[in-house]
């Protein structure tokens, strides 16, 4: 799920003063900010017929301006979240992020400083630097970096910051110097982004979450994140998570990072209940999440070594179905097949299920335990 926030990022934290004066249809009218935020209730909220309808409507005031067509690019992802390259509904939601910039680049054209122009198109050559990371194609990946990065090169000596901006800068400062420690294949292209700070981008997440409007949302899922996936705090994840998924009851993402945040705290008595209406989920993503959840309620809890291991295996099945997401359930499944095999002896098949937990995990915690158990057989 995490972005190459690095590009997109990079350009928010340097916008000069100067900028924020100019004439701002979208960013410096309240009643617009309103809308868009009451738009993104329903795009997080799974009601993306609505959201059409309201993003129609604005149209027809802003029919050439970017945050129509971004607007649409994230409903289009938020109905198959996570969206990946190879995932169905990808041509339609990149065909919105190019009319980003194709709309984006037509206001730079009149004024090069114009920072609604800057925001959308740095922001569709973010989304799109992601998603090219998450496929493995770094080239291009970097390449949206650099378009990224080259529109803002001349505003680096002067900053200015809103509620918004909290998020991206928090963003900025923490995924600067987190990402390439997670992924050293970055390492070497780091060297011309400002260095980041970890702790002052989760000060300014936290900001985010309290202040911001539009990225509200955003900021809340961001932080619980990292704290999941990169702090391995849960308790602290919780906290943001679980605002998320009272708010957005029908967001199945939220709700599976909620449920994420209560296993590692072995909160399973209320995860459990979410977890159940996982199994009966159509879309494979969200029932391997089920799966593999239940494997280790019954691995951890039950202690039933059989009932765990039919759900991790249905799990990996599942997961089978759509090989380019689920990562992180898939290298649960793995973990909990090599611990099931360890117990039982079968130290060579154990062996090849830790190495594959280790090989796609996103989780340093998975990744270490792997590893533990690894050399200890060895």
């Amino acid at each position: 799920m995490i972005r190459l926030i690095i590009p997109l990022l990079s350009a928010f934290i340097f916008l000069p003063t100067c900028m924020f004066g100019q004439d701002r249809p979208v960013f410096g009218d309240e009643k617009v900010l309103a809308e868009i935020e009451g738009i993104a209730y329903y795009v997080y909220n799974a009601y993306p017929d609505s959201a059409n309808l309201k993003i129609d409507e604005m149209e027809k005031r802003f029919p050439t301006h970017p945050v129509i067509p971004m607007m649409r690019a994230m409903n289009i992802a938020w109905q198959d979240q996570p969206i990946r390259t190879t995932s169905p509904s990808f041509p339609a939601h990149k065909a919105q992020l190019l009319r980003t910039i194709n709309l984006a680049e037509a206001m730079l054209e009149k004024n090069p400083d114009d920072v609604e122009g800057l925001f959308f198109e740095m922001s569709a050559h973010g989304l799109l630097a992601e998603y090219f990371a998450r496929e493995g194609s770094y080239m291009k990946s970097i390449s949206e970096a650099k378009k990224t990065y080259d529109l803002i090169t001349q505003t680096m000596q002067m900053t200015r910051e809103s509620p918004e901006f909290y998020f991206l800068a928090g963003l900025y400062n923490y995924f600067r110097e987190k990402y390439p420690e997670r992924h050293p294949v970055y390492s070497p292209f780091m060297w011309f982004f400002k260095s980041g700070d970890k702790e002052l981008g989760l000060h300014q997440l936290d900001s985010a979450v309290f202040q911001s409007k539009i990225v509200k949302a955003e900021a809340h899922l961001y932080t619980a994140y990292i704290y999941l996936r990169y702090e391995n705090m849960p308790d602290s994840a919780e906290y943001y998570i679980k605002k998320l998924n009272k708010e957005y009851p029908r967001n199945s993402y939220f709700k599976a990072k909620y449920i994420e945040s209560l296993v590692l705290k072995n909160n399973y008595d209320k995860a459990m209940p979410m977890v159940k209406t996982f199994l009966r989920d159509p879309q494979p993503y969200y029932r391997m999440c089920g799966e593999v959840y239940t494997g280790l309620y019954q691995e951890k809890v039950k202690g039933s070594d059989i009932e765990a291991e039919r759900y991790y295996a249905k799990a990996i099945m599942t997961g089978d179905k759509e090989p380019d997401r689920g990562e992180y359930y898939r290298s649960l499944a793995y973990l909990g097949m090599g611990r099931i095999m360890e117990r039982r002896e079968q130290f060579s098949v154990a062996i090849k299920y830790y190495e594959m937990a280790a090989d796609i995990d996103e989780n340093d915690l998975v990744t270490e335990e792997a590893e533990e158990r690894l050399d200890r057989i060895n």
